[in-house]
């Protein structure tokens, strides 16, 4: 049986096993060393349900009443895949562009939003985002899952 894939699909590593991934992260093994790895190891909580790591990995300041046992409430959608646009750091500051695709009921959405983190004590956290809207892919495009097949011809037909 082949290991379960890492679900952050890390660039260029898109078969990565989640042991040798994310997980680390969230057994709090290691720590991630740059805000995107921080960020695709927080979408990787968000499909296993390492409630957690989140609260652990959002800066105090910007936490609010968030707990584990909060975001555990309540009925979560399908995720689909990420995609990053943008990332970049510079010094102990740094945000990421992306998407967070997934599924609830009957429609696909995503999250699409510009994260901004801060690194306290050589740990990155995240802070706030800008969240924009998103267009659903074309039929003939890539679909948003990352399977290399159109979008008509996957994810859109589960629609």
């Amino acid at each position: 049986m082949s290991p379960e894939l890492c679900p952050c699909h890390q660039a260029g590593q898109s078969n990565k096993p989640y042991h040798e991934c994310c997980q680390p992260f969230h057994l709090g093994q290691q720590l991630p060393t740059t805000p995107e790895q921080l960020m695709r190891s927080r979408y990787s909580a968000f499909v296993k349900k390492e409630f957690e790591y989140l609260v652990d990995t959002h800066h105090p300041d910007f936490r609010g009443d968030m707990t584990a046992e909060g975001l555990a409430i309540g009925s979560y959608p399908s995720w689909l895949g990420l995609s990053v646009e943008s990332s970049n750091n510079q010094g102990n500051s740094g945000e990421v562009t992306f998407k967070a695709w997934y599924q609830d009921s009957s429609t696909i959405d995503a999250i699409y939003e510009k994260s901004q983190f801060m690194r306290l004590e050589g740990k990155w956290y995240y802070t706030t985002g800008e969240q924009f809207n998103v267009k659903l892919p074309k039929r003939n495009e890539t679909c948003v899952c990352q399977s290399g097949k159109k979008f008509k011809q996957c994810c859109m037909s589960k629609v």
